[in-house]
């Protein structure tokens, strides 16, 4: 029975404790959750439609068609034989069914496949460039948050601190070592403290709901984790940013529209079947319906292409060569955002270092103007004064802290790192 008792209670208590969740898993879901990530299936789906279609070019293509007609004039014999009467009615008639099968394209088809995949390719490289800056929007979200909860915890520790301060400076107005305005002076400071508090309680709700919209998932019970401030590289290697993927699908597509060119001056050969019943049928003498079959191999060469070749050609060129540029100059601002990323982290991991010396310095100060009080060495406002600036000392401390793990975050996205 009481083994039983203590699993209930268990239970109870783990599904009551807010669930953990990590900025990795926030931007995991608002991947998921962003309405553009969606495009990407229907990209995927256009480029296999536009391939299809390609391909549908070696499939045999039949049409059919028919005609009635009449003509002032038919052909006339200039001469009569006998036995033989030549009756051409004007009114004529002809029904015929195309059968087209191509046999040679010169790869027209293969390259306008090759550059529907490219296309789709580039447009989902596009997609994935867009979505990369959402994971900024989430960290900032969510580091807002932490920084929020770290400032909340200090508030109540302030707020104990008051608290255990009133109370000592109560009873020493108690036995007439202090004025009652020292107790006012500290309910002034604890309403204003309480008031920090539900601004701060405010902003995080705030903050909750946008990174709720965000992730698709109700924040507000959730428990954010505090990343680690882990070490980063120092090598710039953008290989992993998805620009760089972008500028490479488009120089394929560029590379694989130089090779259609060559395609559009190539000739053609197709087999062509056409079966017909008319009147007059393949014999014009004749007055008769009738049915024929016609066999042929057609070639076609359209030398039009040669006209505009080399200007194709000199634009596909320039085209690859603008893309050349644009990554050249994403290699370099991106060089000079990580350099100067870089020096934030270390001027953070600086200020980090300093605020531990301070906040050390301002506890011993303030411990000793609490003792100093007590003795009737310091008036209340010199040490609400004192531990105002302990308090100080301990939010700088958080923020420069989240500064850290932001700065960590930002050189990350910039060179492409894995989180």
């Amino acid at each position: 029975m009481k083994k039983a008792f203590l699993i209930l209670l268990i239970s109870a208590a783990g599904a009551g404790a807010a669930a953990q969740t990590s900025l990795d898993e926030c931007i995991r879901l608002a991947c998921d959750n962003y309405p553009q990530v969606k495009e990407m299936s229907l990209i995927e789906a256009t480029g296999n439609y536009d391939i299809s279609s390609a391909g549908m070019a070696w499939i045999p293509q039949l049409s059919i068609s028919g005609k009635a007609s009449w003509q002032s004039q038919v052909v006339e014999m200039p001469f009569e034989m006998p036995g033989v009467d030549f009756n051409i009615p004007h009114d004529q008639y002809v029904v015929t069914a195309d059968l087209t099968q191509q046999i040679w394209d010169g790869g027209a088809t293969r390259s306008r496949k090759e550059l529907s995949a490219a296309g789709t390719d580039v447009k989902k490289k596009q997609l994935e460039t867009s979505l990369y800056s959402l994971k900024a929007r989430v960290e900032n979200v969510y580091l807002g948050v932490i920084l929020i909860d770290r400032q909340i915890e200090l508030n109540k520790l302030l707020e104990k601190s008051l608290l255990r301060s009133k109370e000592d400076a109560s009873a020493m107005v108690s036995e007439g070592m202090a004025l009652s305005t020292d107790l006012d002076q500290i309910s002034v400071n604890i309403l204003n403290c309480l008031q920090q508090r539900s601004a701060l309680e405010s902003d995080r709700q705030s903050y909750l709901k946008v990174l709720g919209l965000l992730t698709g998932r109700d924040m507000t019970s959730e428990t954010l984790v505090t990343p680690e401030t882990t070490s980063v590289e120092g090598s710039y290697d953008f290989s992993q940013r998805p620009e760089m993927s972008l500028y490479a699908a488009q120089l394929e597509q560029s590379e694989l529209q130089l090779k259609q060119i060559n395609t559009q001056i190539s000739p053609k050969l197709n087999l062509n079947l056409q079966g017909g019943y008319g009147r007059p049928g393949m014999n014009m003498l004749s007055g008769d319906f009738s049915g024929y079959f016609v066999a042929a191999l057609k070639f076609q060469w359209n030398i039009g292409a040669l006209y505009t070749r080399n200007n194709d050609i000199r634009k596909a060129k320039a085209d690859a060569a603008r893309i050349e540029l644009d990554r050249e100059t994403f290699l370099l601002n991106s060089s000079i955002e990580a350099e100067q990323k870089m020096n934030e982290i270390k001027k953070a991991r600086d200020v980090l270092t300093q605020d531990a010396d301070i906040i050390s310095l301002r506890k011993r100060i303030r411990e000793t103007g609490e003792t100093q009080y007590k003795e009737g060495a310091i008036k209340m406002s010199d040490f609400l004064s004192l531990l105002d600036e302990e308090y100080k000392a301990l939010a700088s401390e958080s923020l420069h802290r989240v500064q850290l793990i932001m700065s960590i975050y930002d050189y990350k996205n910039t060179t492409g790192q894995t989180l």
